[in-house]
């Protein structure tokens, strides 16, 4: 008989760990309030937008995009055979959508549009579908976002995470959390599997055929996208300055026009910051891009930029996605490929450590993918630098399960590990200093359930 997930649960010393606890770092609660206190929750959404006209999912097969949404502003993405689109935003006004916009004649370029949308109020849902221009009657599937909170905004912040799509397709743990409605996702690389791709249409080709997995499609229509890359978007454990001329930039722009995002202040452009107010800043990483081979995990000019934002940072939390664990793997996995993580670039990850706990930065949580099981534990062992941080490990969505994660259940750095597909929910209290972390699975069961203190 097959075994269930259930069975997978039980068996051996439990390869799940069901926990419940409050995790203090001892840092303390700083948003200027004597008493730490729950903060509101977000204001109700009405019930799904129904835009007239009838879904195509021939011409519009990939969905309908949205990334790095702003406080009045979003990316829209879509890829599509039509050659020009008309894109319809819905504003939730009360209990009702009202349409705020429409952009008409909006062409595609290769079969690729890339909208940025502004005007926008904060912390408000928007619905949005595209139609095609040369047939009204033929739309795109709906897309909900939600805007970032204003500046001086503060709320309960729920967001999702997840990486690594190789298989079990069509991703059913996608599909549960597209029912969420989350503030936004993180993709927290391997979401395609390109391996093999040189040029930019075998690239695209990868793209398309990930696109149009309904897991993924539900996902993208439910909340908007904040992604980065790890190698398999552009081949197994590249370095840059081995690939193949044109490669790179091939890959790239793959990844781009695929995933709606926002271009960083420098280097390869995927390093950015985002904000959802005084809740939390995301510091998204790349960790692949500008790798030298040897000692660089980051270029210089990532790292100091990493450093002085996450002093600057005023917001109760600071998220840094990370495609590869920063988490002291060493009891775990030994040296074995210790050079395709944090582990094997010792200087640089005692750099950033270092800064974190030296400069007494409050609120930070690593979250990474990348291992192919889930996890939550102290980025050291006892007694270690940064034994009071915490990184979160997310996903995988599909791919292969990682039977290491079961030879360590009951360690004290990882209360927690997950050998199953799930994605991860993150439920950010700013007046309680709270985190609370659930890995969730296939069939929309927690696999995980942690309260942090930050």
């Amino acid at each position: 008989m097959t075994p269930t997930r259930r069975d997978l649960l039980r068996r051996g010393a439990g390869a799940v760990a069901l926990l419940s606890l409050g995790a203090c770092t001892g840092k303390g609660d700083d948003t200027g309030s004597d008493e730490a206190a729950p903060s509101p929750t977000r204001s109700p959404e009405p019930a799904p937008w129904s835009a007239p006209g009838a879904l195509d999912a021939t011409a519009f097969a990939w969905g309908l995009l949205t990334g790095d949404v702003g406080p009045d502003s979003l990316i829209v993405g879509l890829r599509s055979t039509e050659p020009a689109v008309t894109l319809v935003i819905m504003e939730a006004q009360g209990d009702a959508w009202v349409e705020v916009q429409r952009l008409a004649g909006l062409p595609l370029q290769e079969g690729h549009l890339r909208q940025v949308v502004s005007g926008l109020q904060p912390d408000t849902a928007y619905a949005l579908a595209a139609y095609a221009d040369a047939d009204a009657d033929r739309r795109s599937v709906v897309a909900r976002a939600r805007t970032a909170l204003a500046a001086d905004g503060a709320r309960v912040v729920s967001f999702g995470a997840t990486s690594c799509f190789g298989g079990n397709r069509p991703w059913p743990s996608l599909t549960q959390a597209a029912a969420e409605a989350l503030d936004f996702q993180l993709l927290l690389g391997d979401t395609v599997y390109a391996d093999g791709a040189v040029t930019l249409a075998d690239y695209r080709a990868f793209w398309a055929d990930y696109q149009s997995v309904s897991g993924l499609v539900d996902l993208c229509a439910s909340t908007s996208l904040v992604a980065t890359w790890d190698d398999h978007e552009v081949a197994n454990n590249w370095v840059r300055s081995e690939l193949p001329a044109g490669q790179f930039e091939a890959a790239l722009q793959a990844f781009r026009e695929s995933l709606p995002q926002g271009e960083g202040p420098a280097g390869t452009g995927v390093w950015r910051s985002l904000r959802w107010g005084r809740t939390l800043e995301l510091f998204v990483l790349d960790c692949r891009g500008e790798r030298d081979g040897s000692t660089l995990y980051l270029s210089t000019e990532q790292m100091d930029w990493l450093k002085a934002g996450l002093s600057a940072s005023d917001a109760r939390f600071k998220i840094i996605a990370n495609s590869v664990p920063i988490t002291d793997m060493t009891a775990l996995a030994g040296t074995a490929l210790a050079e395709d993580r944090w582990d094997g670039y010792p200087a640089q990850r005692e750099e950033i450590l270092r800064h974190i706990v030296d400069g007494g930065i409050t609120g930070v949580l690593w979250v990474t993918g990348d291992v192919h099981f889930g996890q939550i534990g102290h980025i050291d062992p006892e007694g270690g630098l940064a034994h009071d941080l915490w990184e979160v490990y997310c996903g995988p969505a599909g791919s292969f399960l990682n039977p290491a994660a079961q030879l360590f259940v009951g360690d004290p750095q990882y209360p927690v590990m997950v050998p199953l597909w799930n994605w991860v929910r993150f439920t950010c209290d700013p007046g309680a200093g709270t985190i609370r972390v659930q890995h969730v699975g296939d069939d929309g069961l927690d696999l995980s359930d942690i309260t942090l203190e930050l």
